[in-house]
């Protein structure tokens, strides 16, 4: 599951070398690329949701 986490924040950022990407696609081929998803949505979510908290507690200090 960590390997997953890592390559999905590797694909948010756009970096990741090709043997990272081969082991990554063995894998999908092998399980499918439901677990990909499944972890791409939830950090989304959290990225979302950290996004929303900053600028709201930049927004409150300013006034």
């Amino acid at each position: 599951m960590i390997n997953i986490i890592k390559s999905v924040l590797s694909a948010f950022f756009g970096v990741q070398n090709n043997k990272k990407f081969s082991q990554d696609d063995a894998f999908v081929q092998k399980h499918g690329v439901k677990y990909f998803l499944m972890v791409r949505f939830l950090l989304a979510i959290i990225l979302l949701l950290a996004l929303a908290t900053l600028v709201n507690f930049i927004l409150n200090h300013i006034k």
